[in-house]
């Protein structure tokens, strides 16, 4: 095994499955590799949990490497958590409806409520469509702006005809300390509508603080919705994957996993719950995101079944060969360029002046040439194609 399926294994796999995968890495002198694949795939402080609790050894310079990383990762994290619970506090106090998902929610309800055991990049935050402009206002008095030249008339258009959005439409914002925080109001493709997921966020604690978060059904969809956008990418969802696992587990100790069994299949979310769920299941059958994938797979169509293991599959392929090109999408489904072409003709100007602005933000400004000769490039194999086409029907649903 090389070190990126070993430490998979090490995350996701059972204790004995772990410590082989621990002694593999120690065989073969690659712990450093390891850390820094924890780094991109931001879970150090997983990895330093997993560690700890298995009393695994280390050479001494690996260990003081993955301690510095650990306390780089831990202030980050801390800090731009309190951002977003401030920013949480000014949109209640304005009268706006809020709740928080994904990362900072994953921290305040699945981690102890801070930062020691999850990181976070940004504060994710759901809104209604209607309090858009207010809540831009709102944030904008502690500090966090929007990047870029376009109107928000015009950002807005773009957001809802940018196939890299996948549906979901949303503001990143930025402080000047280097913070962010993402407004979101439509999660497209998940099923769940911002309405009613506000209607059922509960309270608790991030960093000593009370903030609205979303509740264990709609945060272990959410989870599985966001794994799906990233295309089921190792180095893009391994966080996910430590997600949904504990939400599993919190659902299991709550008795809630009728619940979300109703709530998935009203969201017609049961092949990538099942999906996803079956790749932790591959790792470890014993967890509490095993008996869920038992379950749903109890009762869900053949079909979905048939779905949800091309999404297991396709996670495999990507860990032998490496992810899919994102813009093999655009070869196997015709929404992204309906989405493209819907944009363009509605407004050329803002649309371009919005996509620039996004590609800056990624670090991902391409002439159009360019662009095209790297989705040429990017065609996989008729094994990958199938692969790709089975997500595309999975992220790209009209629901």
């Amino acid at each position: 095994m090389n070190t990126t399926q070993n430490m998979a294994e090490f995350l996701l796999g059972t204790d004995a499955r772990a410590t082989t995968a621990a002694n593999r890495l120690a065989a073969a002198a690659t712990w450093h590799e390891a850390i820094a694949l924890a780094t991109t795939w931001k879970v150090v402080p997983q990895l330093a949990g997993r560690i700890q609790s298995l009393r695994i050894g280390m050479p001494e310079d690996d260990t003081r490497a993955l301690r510095r990383e650990f306390l780089r990762v831990y202030g980050q994290s801390a800090s731009r958590a309190a951002r977003a619970t401030l920013a949480m506090r000014e949109l209640e106090r304005a009268g706006i409806a809020v709740a928080a998902f994904k990362g900072v929610a994953s921290m305040a309800v699945l981690y102890g409520g801070g930062p020691k055991q999850r990181s976070i990049g940004d504060g994710d935050l759901l809104i209604l469509r209607k309090d858009i402009a207010a809540a831009l206002a709102c944030v904008e008095r502690i500090g966090f702006r929007r990047k870029g030249e376009e109107t928000l008339a015009e950002y807005l258009s773009f957001v809802e005809n940018a196939p890299r959005f996948a549906g979901n439409e949303a503001m990143a914002l930025y402080g000047e300390d280097g913070s962010e925080i993402d407004l979101h109001w439509s999660i497209a493709g998940s099923g769940l509508f911002v309405e009613e997921i506000l209607k059922r966020a509960e309270k608790t604690e991030l960093m000593d603080v009370t903030i609205p978060v979303v509740d264990g059904a709609d945060g272990l969809l959410l989870t599985i919705h966001h794994a799906i956008r990233e295309d089921l990418a190792m180095e893009s969802v391994c966080r996910d994957l430590l997600d949904v696992r504990l939400w599993c587990e919190r659902l299991e100790q709550r008795n809630e996993f009728e619940i979300a069994m109703k709530r998935s299949k009203e969201a017609g979310s049961h092949p990538a719950a099942l999906a996803v769920c079956g790749v932790l299941s591959g790792y470890d059958d014993t967890t509490a995101a095993a008996r869920f994938a038992r379950l749903l797979s109890d009762h869900v169509s053949r079909s979905h079944r048939q779905s949800a293991a091309r999404l297991v599959e396709l996670f495999q392929y990507q860990m032998k060969r490496g992810r899919l090109e994102k813009d093999v999408l655009l070869l196997v489904h015709s929404r992204p360029w309906g989405q493209i072409l819907r944009g363009l003709v509605s407004d050329w100007a803002g649309y371009r002046r919005s996509m620039q602005t996004l590609e800056e933000q990624l670090g991902d400004r391409q002439p159009l040439p360019t662009r095209f000769a790297m989705l040429a490039k990017s065609i996989p194999g008729l094994q990958g194609v199938r692969l790709a086409r089975e997500l595309a029907l999975v992220k790209y649903r009209s629901r």
